[in-house]
């Protein structure tokens, strides 16, 4: 028994140890390209009364292929537009929205489709399969998504969503919003979402409205970003500072719990 407790200090403070370098070793050698003059155009400002276009044609991840009109399905429906292959804030903002949804006491295929759709053209079905795959479960994926759509169809999308990017190419990423619409079942752009704390009596009301043909305010724009570095302060952007402040505040509670486990065993192994 002597010997157990004796061990406890030395794997507590090995465990100890190896968090402290997880949290040590974090991607802020990347570098961005833009400037924060391109940066400043990036937002999410649908017009008054805007429409998708219905004669859009896009292929989700298994390769059907519809008009959006088809897509629409009668039913509202929640879009998002990402990129596949991201690595900073498109995979969590299609996992936040798929998590209110899940909560927001709506039924996934009956009362609404959730939608995502593809920035960049070279995105394959296997990256859009790959993202669905990682991000959403249960019962909604049979009601989610994942689309693609010619660069001139992508474009069309863009521009009546009023989604405005900048392409990183040295990075190859977009800094694009971290968005959500809400659509009618007829395709007008009911409402726009933040993509980042999102509640789900949010996504409930504004789906509910929508099924009902109802248009919200589109006066607020969303500027968060989805994009990995901020060149203007040489840190990571808002959006993602949020996330890994939050990550943080986690580590440093799980950091106290184990530095007081490790005092207790050593007083342990002392009597």
């Amino acid at each position: 028994m002597g010997s157990k407790n004796k061990d406890r200090p030395n794997v507590a403070r090995a465990f100890v140890a190896t968090l402290l370098v997880c949290l040590t070793w974090t991607p802020f050698a990347a570098k961005a390209a833009l400037s924060s003059s391109e940066l400043s155009r990036v937002k999410a400002a649908p017009a008054p009364d805007a429409r998708l276009p219905a004669e859009v044609v896009l292929t989700d991840e298994r390769g059907t292929t519809k008009s959006l009109q088809q897509w629409l399905n009668g039913k509202p429906t929640i879009w998002v537009l990402a990129d596949y292959t991201c690595k900073t804030l498109c995979g969590p903002v299609i996992g936040e929205v798929a998590d209110a949804l899940d909560k927001s006491g709506l039924r996934p295929g009956a009362d609404y489709s959730y939608m995502v759709v593809g920035l960049d053209p070279k995105d394959t079905a296997a990256d859009a399969a790959a993202m669905k795959e990682g991000r959403i479960g249960g019962a909604l994926a049979k009601s989610t998504f994942f689309l693609r759509a010619s660069p001139a169809d992508t474009a069309a999308l863009l521009r009546t969503f009023g989604f405005q990017t900048v392409y990183d190419r040295e990075n190859d990423q977009f800094a694009h919003p971290a968005a959500a619409f809400v659509v009618t079942s007829q395709g007008r752009i009911a409402n726009v979402l933040s993509g980042l704390g999102l509640q789900p009596t949010d996504v409930r009301l504004a789906l509910v409205s929508a099924s009902q043909g109802r248009v919200g305010s589109l006066a607020d724009h969303i500027r968060l970003l989805c994009y990995g570095f901020d060149p203007t302060r040489g840190a990571y952007n808002v959006a993602i500072g949020r996330v890994l402040t939050g990550a943080g505040a986690v580590t440093a509670i799980s950091l106290i719990l184990l530095i007081a486990a490790l005092f207790r065993a050593d007083r342990l192994s002392r009597s």
